[in-house]
């Protein structure tokens, strides 16, 4: 009898460690993304900020979402469909902000260059824009501050997102910034 209880007790401890882990495992990824990752600053788009069944979340569109068949080499234009996945290389912009200036078909990242994003196709058409998701795309701002996120956003004050991507090219959205000055800081934990 105390045999089984004792062997009950350490299975359980052993289920509880391991729930545990999975989801330091996750928190752990995002953070080493937040801390070492390189950090650009995109600029952001207005996009329908309001979906009262979802929660208090600021939606953003960036300039980087829309690329142009040209970044792609030729026989990518081709080829590339919805759910594809792509790699971007960004460059500093002349006012600051980082543009996309090179795309390539694929989920695999080169570590050692950490301005390669990682994204997933939405849309692609044969001549015209190539629509990306980065998984960027909601800001889930407090209570307190997405009415004031999306008033400005929709009164065309640019609000910019600094972004850091990781060695795999994954991004998180570390500070959302109003001109210089920051309107929010996401914490590393």
């Amino acid at each position: 009898m105390k045999s089984t209880l004792s062997r009950a007790l350490i299975l359980a401890a052993l289920a509880a460690a391991l729930q545990f882990g999975v989801l330091a495992w996750g928190v752990h990824g995002r953070v080493v993304i937040l801390r070492d990752g390189a950090e650009v600053v995109l600029k952001t788009e207005p996009v329908d900020p309001r979906d009262l069944l979802r929660g208090r979340y600021v939606r953003l569109g960036y300039a980087i979402s829309s690329l142009p068949l040209a970044l792609f080499d030729e026989a990518a234009r081709t080829q590339i469909k919805p759910d594809d996945r792509v790699r971007v290389h960004l460059a500093p912009g002349a006012d600051g902000h980082w543009i996309a200036d090179k795309a390539v078909l694929g989920a695999g990242a080169d570590g050692a260059d950490r301005t390669w994003i990682a994204g997933t196709v939405r849309t692609a058409f044969t001549e015209g824009p190539v629509s990306v998701d980065y998984g960027i795309e909601r800001f889930y701002a407090p209570e307190y501050l997405a009415p004031e996120i999306e008033r400005n956003m929709r009164d065309g004050d640019v609000t910019t997102a600094v972004v850091a991507i990781g060695a795999d090219g994954t991004p998180q959205i570390k500070a959302l910034r109003q001109g210089e000055s920051a309107l929010f800081v996401e914490p590393l934990y």
